[in-house]
């Protein structure tokens, strides 16, 4: 039993250093940079529908540098909202994947982008059908 054991970890061990690598230059990037007093955030995924289609998705995020948010509350936020929303994209296929891309081949299918700002949130959706935002104040999000 001991040897089965020793053997299943050797073999996981095996399977994921090469992705260990990826991982550790996705940890080690600063998701945040500053620019212009503020600060912003950009994210790249793919999805893979079951019929084999794909859809590229940006997402990026922008804050005031101070006064307003937290770099760690703006991470955690665009995180969120973003994530949430690509699994919402992703809920009527129970086959479909995601997947992070460094960056995106050719046009995006679809843009996310989140702007915090002191009076609130506004989150805008761009794709094939238009573009739809919404806005959030920060006393209505809180109630």
């Amino acid at each position: 039993m001991k040897k089965i054991t020793l053997s299943i970890l050797l073999l996981m061990t095996i399977c994921f250093a090469g992705q260990a690598q990826d991982y550790s230059k996705r940890i080690l990037t600063d998701m945040v940079r500053i620019s212009n007093n503020k600060m912003m955030a950009d994210d790249y995924n793919l999805i893979k529908k079951t019929d084999g289609t794909t859809m590229q998705v940006k997402c990026y995020g922008e804050a005031p540098a101070a006064g307003v948010i937290s770099r760690d509350n703006f991470v955690a936020l665009f995180t969120e909202l973003t994530v949430s929303m690509i699994e919402e994209m992703t809920k009527a296929d129970e086959g479909a994947t995601s997947q992070d891309l460094e960056s995106i081949i050719g046009n995006p299918d679809i843009e996310i982008n989140v702007f915090v700002a002191k009076a609130g949130i506004q989150v805008e959706v761009k794709g094939a059908n238009g573009t739809t935002r919404n806005t959030v104040k920060w006393e209505d999000l809180f109630k």
